[in-house]
């Protein structure tokens, strides 16, 4: 299974740089060979900015993706949408660490987690994917290719965050000046912190650790919907911040 891993590594790394999609070369057997070829890809390009996380319910298993080294931009980013395989968007509620916790193997609380978080931010994740026709891909292989990511657009600071009523957050996407999403609540998980306290622990128990400077951006409030190139994107969560992208 070892050259099975370096083989996949070497195929999403090459295919991050040429631009051109590969097909899954083979079966995943487990989630330790997800996180094995997740892990391989963050090491060949350079120290993690963070990481991406979500979880479909309060109660599901969350699913973790590292951020790699470049992938957090200013808002307003700018993009050349025209490079990108396809062009997702998700608004989300993404966290800063501002304290180093080490690698262990005891687990890390939540009041120990949350002590190592700054503000929450803004977030808008944009996705794109190196895996050939990925709407067949096995959902483990998606999630081996960093769950589509290809960047976190950072955008305005909420400080107030541990105040905040999850459930009725209200949040906008909008579109070339149009709202396409206009809705109270939205995120899967409903409150974030719990799949933001949720990878602190992993990271540090299986991951390497996390890092002062890293983000945490924790689902998709509005979805993955996808736009062509020349887009205009804003989120926004009214009373708190906004953010945006172009294509």
């Amino acid at each position: 299974m070892t050259s099975d891993i370096s083989h996949a590594v070497q195929a999403l790394l090459e295919a991050r740089r040429s631009g051109r999609q590969v097909t899954p070369p083979f079966a995943l057997p487990d989630r330790d060979a997800v996180y094995a070829i997740q892990d391989g890809v963050a090491r060949a390009t350079g120290p993690i900015a963070g990481w991406k996380v979500g979880a479909r319910t309060p109660t599901a298993e969350p699913n973790p993706a590292p951020l790699l080294a470049g992938a957090l931009v200013p808002s307003p980013g700018r993009f050349d949408g025209r490079a990108m395989h396809m062009i997702g968007v998700e608004v989300e509620i993404s966290f800063h660490i501002v304290a180093d916790i080490a690698p262990r193997e005891a687990p890390v609380g939540r009041e120990e987690a949350l002590a190592a978080v700054g503000d929450a931010f803004v977030g808008m994740e944009i996705v794109d994917t190196r895996l050939a026709d990925f709407q067949k891909a096995d959902a483990e292989w998606l999630l081996a290719d960093n769950q589509m990511n290809h960047a976190l657009v950072v955008g305005d600071s909420i400080g107030n965050w541990k105040a905040l009523d999850w459930a009725t957050l209200p949040v906008r996407l909008v579109i070339d000046d149009k709202p396409v999403v206009e809705q109270i609540g939205g995120l899967g998980a409903i409150d974030p912190v719990r799949p933001l306290a949720w990878m602190i622990d992993h990271a540090v128990r299986r991951r390497g650790g996390i890092a002062k400077g890293q983000a945490i951006t924790t689902g998709s409030w509005t979805g993955l919907r996808y736009f062509p190139p020349g887009t205009r994107a804003r989120g926004e969560f009214p009373g708190q911040g906004s953010v945006e992208a172009s294509f």
